[in-house]
């Protein structure tokens, strides 16, 4: 039998190596938070969502940032209708099962679940927000993505987290905000969304699929994803946006 001295190695050992896998698909964001220790606002909208907060449950964050998610699903020759929700589903089950011992995670994200996963991202130290309209990273910038949010019952080492500086606020020239064709961005106030999302729509091959000012950010440029993603991923946002135009009747 083993020794239960050694069974904390052991953990620490199979959440290392699950992070390697991981970490070879392009997962290169992760962090392991105590459900039940959200701070007091986070723990409110995640109450009001109605997911139980469990003592014995960790919840898993998987991003990425830059390229490599992509790349690696090119090389796979992955072409489900939607590949990243699918492979990153798929990501979060083998890696509980296969690496950390729990057959049967709580798939939250990709999912149904309205889960604040800006605020967790800012908790975890990910992220800060920015006059785009969308979270920053001081290390990728504009260019990373939440991928997957899941809870396990293994009791998986929490990261140690600190919350992120805002690279916006040493920012002199305001690029994001000069690269605007209509003035949606200002330094110190929210994204004029319905400014930006008039454009989107009246400029559908340029900011309808590609917008200037996440163009023009300076933070993270060599993590940049690469023209083809960009659009692949310009053109869901933008199928997504009209779908919506059309339902609500706008």
């Amino acid at each position: 039998m083993e020794s239960i001295l050694n069974m904390p190695e052991k953990n620490n050992i199979a959440f290392a190596e699950g992070g390697q896998w991981l970490e070879d698909r392009g997962f290169n964001l992760r962090a392991v938070l105590d459900i039940c220790a959200l701070p007091e606002d986070l723990a409110a909208v995640w109450d009001r969502i109605g997911i139980p907060r469990v003592p014995s449950e960790r919840l898993v964050l998987l991003g990425m940032g830059g390229a490599g998610l992509w790349e690696w699903m090119n090389a796979q020759g992955l072409s489900d209708a939607d590949p990243f929700d699918e492979v990153s589903r798929r990501a979060a089950l083998e890696v509980s099962e296969r690496f950390w011992g729990d057959s049967s995670p709580r798939v939250l994200y990709p999912g149904d679940a309205l889960i604040p996963l800006q605020q967790l991202g800012r908790w975890a130290g990910w992220s800060v927000p920015s006059p785009l309209g969308l979270d920053i990273s001081p290390v990728y910038g504009p260019w990373f993505a939440f991928r997957a949010a899941f809870l396990v019952s293994s009791a998986l080492p929490l990261t140690d987290i600190s919350a992120a500086a805002s690279p916006c606020d040493s920012c002199q020239d305001t690029p994001c905000i000069q690269a605007c064709p209509v003035g949606a961005l200002k330094r110190d106030e929210a994204l004029d969304r319905e400014r930006c999302l008039e454009q989107r729509f009246a400029d559908q091959t340029g900011c309808g699929i590609q917008c200037h000012s996440r163009l023009a950010c300076p933070i993270g440029i060599r993590w940049r994803y690469p023209q083809r993603q960009l659009h692949y991923h310009g053109q869901r946002s933008l199928q997504s946006l009209l779908a919506w135009k059309q339902a609500s009747g706008r």
